[in-house]
């Protein structure tokens, strides 16, 4: 990526054969620079990243966005017209950031190219407009379908928190069905992506019949079979499919089931037709999809309060349901390893019912896995030291001739950091998640009863010993006799707690029994690489891995390729796509600014929409339709608009 925004390899870039130019543009993958990023990020709020002084998820996304337009630019500044590749893995670009302005504006650029889209293009372009803002901000919190948000999502200018996807007269459905009936007007074949889409289409709007018809129609599972019957033998086989085909399912239509009946209150539907999927093509259940489930149910565990109370707690479970659900998981056959997302779930619940033992079980059980992490972490960052020519027993400073700059620019060193980079977030991610279990252990003053002195007497001095390095100098809690506050100079809202250099540990204390964890002698990293380079005057550190190393998680790297970037976007300053964060807001002022071209090209021309695509190459292209497929009878179903019941309109 470095390489080919360096202005000392624009020439080289421009004049890279088309062939060999696509193979390194696809290797800017978003599986290696967003979703790893993305994963981590999921279960932290925003203010959270932002209190600990971390890039945000926001500003990963358009940095990766910004720089995979200025490579495009570059290629076209020198006359190349980009193909049919290159267009594919922008619009897989903007399906992994959830951006579907510029899945619009990539959209139009490639009509105007006339380079003619194939599935996999159709493919991304839905899944853009389904997850459009759905994975960063606080968007992500409002996935549910309630009355509520439908009426919050059917705005023209929604507020903050329900941007992106929309419904009603914006309805996210109405936009994917289009895409999709071009789709197949084209000549093109549905697959497993292209129903999963119009599935979730349909739950973004509350239609639960339309994300039953499609699994009706093209796998035969009928879920309303399935839930009338607790025998799976007397439900109606599914239809089979070549395991090479691209209908037959995976683990991307179970998380797209969990997904849609979780997030439309239908929890029961969304663990039996799993489960009958799964089972039926037998195929594994990942450990996403298990996760999923177990927050949707967390999520219809909270009590509702408010005017829209009554509905909003439709499909409740309890309490007890959830400890079954993840039992389930745990066991055989699927045997799926506690996360510390599960724990914390769990010993959210354990809070809610003051059961001070289940949540100190899960609490520890937490730290355990923040462990392992480190000890993952700790290896990594060894493999990095030994490429830097650093031994932690040398107390001399390590020698230039010591440092091979070849290495610290080889692909393999680059590889080695970015996997430090990854445990390095997820090792603060899980320290974020073991203060959050600190502060609710401190904030509970009924965890024994309301008159029973023992929880402020004996359990609270132990607790806060035990996890001191996880919770401030000054703080307050309740007691029977009044408040009483710690006064120091960290307190909640500080980027760290502690006031030593050292790595957060849980304390041995008279009661846990345990010794004291090797991890207490550890420098933290941010010390550590601030250490490093005292004792390495001598080294280069403008290199981008390197400056990923000694910036750490707050690093926030130059944009470059400044200039007129693709279709629309304005010249863009250092640091501007951070400033004004990453949102199709920031896409939409900016997008007004025409495309420059090289003498010789076409002139833009004015924003084509799917329709008008499909007219223009209609006669192109001969259409198929291939028999015993289920796309055509798929179209039918979905154009049926049947009421919605409990307030809802059809969208």
């Amino acid at each position: 990526m470095d390489a080919l925004l360096d202005p000392r390899f624009e020439q080289l870039v421009q004049s890279l054969p088309q062939s060999l130019f696509v193979e390194v543009f696809r290797l800017l993958s978003p599986a290696y620079f967003v979703e790893p990023y993305r994963d981590i990020h999921r279960p932290l709020h925003p203010s959270a990243v932002a209190i600990k002084k971390y890039r945000s998820l926001s500003s990963i996304m358009g940095t990766y966005a910004h720089n995979l337009i200025a490579i495009a630019h570059i290629r076209q500044s020198a006359g190349h017209i980009m193909g049919l590749a290159e267009y594919t893995h922008l619009l897989d670009c903007a399906r992994s950031i959830g951006d579907a302005e510029l899945a619009d504006n990539i959209w139009s650029n490639m009509l105007e190219d006339e380079v003619i889209p194939d599935v996999h293009c159709y493919n991304y372009y839905m899944a853009a407009k389904v997850w459009d803002r759905a994975y960063a901000g606080h968007e992500k919190y409002h996935m549910r379908v309630t009355p509520f948000a439908y009426r919050k999502r059917r705005m023209d200018s929604p507020n903050p928190g329900w941007q992106g996807y929309g419904t009603a007269g914006r309805s996210v459905r109405k936009e994917v069905l289009s895409i999709f009936n071009e789709m197949v007007a084209n000549g093109n074949q549905a697959d497993e992506a292209s129903l999963v889409n119009v599935l979730l289409a349909a739950s973004r709007v509350g239609y639960v019949q339309g994300i039953k018809s499609v699994l009706k129609t093209a796998w035969n599972v009928d879920v309303d079979e399935l839930l009338a019957q607790n025998d799976d033998s007397l439900v109606p086989p599914v239809t089979e499919y070549d395991r090479s085909s691209p209908l037959h399912p995976s683990g991307a239509l179970l998380f797209a089931v969990a997904h849609a009946f979780g997030s439309n209150s239908d929890i029961a539907a969304a663990l039996r037709t799993v489960n009958f999927i799964a089972s039926s093509y037998d195929i594994p259940i990942p450990e996403k999809v298990w996760l999923e489930l177990l927050e949707r149910s967390f999520v219809l565990s909270r009590p509702r309060f408010g005017p829209d109370a009554k509905r909003d707690r439709k499909g409740k479970v309890n309490y007890d349901f959830l400890g079954v659900l993840i039992q389930t998981m745990a066991s055989e056959p699927f045997n799926v390893r506690y996360t510390m997302e599960m724990h914390h779930i769990l010993a959210k619940c354990a809070w809610d019912r003051a059961r001070l033992r289940d949540f100190q079980h899960h609490m520890r059980a937490a730290y355990d896995l923040l462990q392992e992490t480190r000890r993952d972490l700790h290896r990594a960052r060894q493999v990095i030291q030994r490429g830097l020519g650093y031994k932690p027993s040398r107390a001399a400073p390590v020698l230039p001739s010591s440092i091979n700059p070849e290495l610290l620019q080889s692909a393999k060193y680059a590889d080695a950091i970015h996997e430090y980079e990854i445990l390095r977030w997820r090792t603060a991610q899980q320290t974020i998640f073991m203060e959050r279990f600190a502060k609710l252990l401190l904030i509970h003053n009924r965890w024994t009863g309301r008159n029973n002195p023992v929880w402020e007497r004996h359990l609270l001095p132990q607790a806060l010993e035990e996890w001191r390095d996880f919770v401030p100098q000054s703080f307050s809690y309740s007691t029977r006799g009044g408040q009483i506050a710690l006064h120091g100079k960290i307190h909640w809202g500080h980027a760290r707690l502690t006031a030593h250099k050292h790595v957060p540990t849980r304390r041995p204390t008279v009661e846990n029994g345990i010794g004291l964890d090797e991890g207490s002698r550890q420098l933290d990293d941010c010390h550590f690489w601030d250490q490093l380079q005292e004792s390495l005057p001598q080294l280069e550190r403008d290199l981008p891995s390197l400056q990923r190393l000694f910036q750490g998680l707050s690093w926030e790297p130059e944009l470059r390729g400044g200039g007129m970037v693709y279709e629309g976007f304005a010249p863009v300053e250092p640091g501007a796509l951070h400033e004004h964060e990453y949102s199709p807001q920031y896409h939409q002022e900016q997008i007004r600014q025409p495309r420059q071209r090289t003498q010789g090209h076409r002139q833009p021309r004015q924003h084509h929409q799917p329709q008008q695509h499909h007219q223009q190459h209609h006669q192109q292209q001969p259409q198929r339709h291939p028999q015993r497929h289920p796309q055509k009878q798929i179209q039918e179903t979905l154009q049926e608009d049947p009421t919605i019941p409990d307030g809802f309109s059809i969208a």
